[in-house]
């Protein structure tokens, strides 16, 4: 093997090597986030179907009165001079 071709063989496997590390600590970082995730939303797991029926209920009166306040608040700048 040629000293040109041994250097570029090299610098191959160091690229590689930098990838396999920093994609190492992306999934880390992920692994972490989905373990903070999993740990916030657990009390979610603990909700009866009524008690998500309610909080569905909820959430559907509270999007309608924003998109209500959104429309009312565009009819009044289109009448504004």
């Amino acid at each position: 093997m040629s000293v040109g071709a041994w250097s570029r063989w090299c610098d191959r496997v160091e690229e590689a090597w930098n990838r396999h590390v920093r994609h190492r600590e992306l999934y880390r970082q992920l692994d972490v986030v989905r373990a903070e995730l999993k740990a916030r939303t657990a009390w979610v797991d603990e909700l009866t179907e009524e008690d998500l029926a309610e909080a569905l209920r909820g959430l559907g009166e509270r999007i309608n009165a924003a998109r209500e306040a959104g429309s009312d608040a565009a009819e009044r700048s289109e009448g504004t001079p």
